[in-house]
């Protein structure tokens, strides 16, 4: 009577440890699972955020072009002015006469 409580106890524990060994490994194999779920997330979020990078960045190189351009545009305006106030301001304090002396 106790060597078949024994073997009863026994194959129990058998299929105890077999179904045991069975939800490790399906535990197992959905980690791995997930794992390669997360690492394939993580590289096309990668592949997103870089593609989004370079559009801005081609953005903000035709905004760097579109400013220098204005600046340059103003610049040209600001030398112009000054240029015609010191020709205005030579010949109102009567800088023909001074170059007429000069040259003579």
């Amino acid at each position: 009577m106790f060597a078949q409580i024994v073997s009863v106890r026994t194959v129990v524990m058998s299929e105890n440890q077999v179904s045991l060994f069975e939800y490790i490994n399906d535990l197992r194999k959905e980690s791995k699972m997930e794992h390669e779920r997360l690492h394939k997330r993580i590289s096309d979020m990668k592949d997103e955020l870089m593609s989004e990078m370079k559009e801005i960045r081609a953005e903000q190189a035709q905004v760097n072009k579109r400013m220098d351009e204005r600046v340059t545009s103003l610049e040209k305006w600001k030398w112009t002015v000054v240029g015609g106030g010191i020709v205005v301001g030579f010949v109102l304090s009567g800088g023909f006469d001074i170059i007429k002396d000069f040259l003579s």
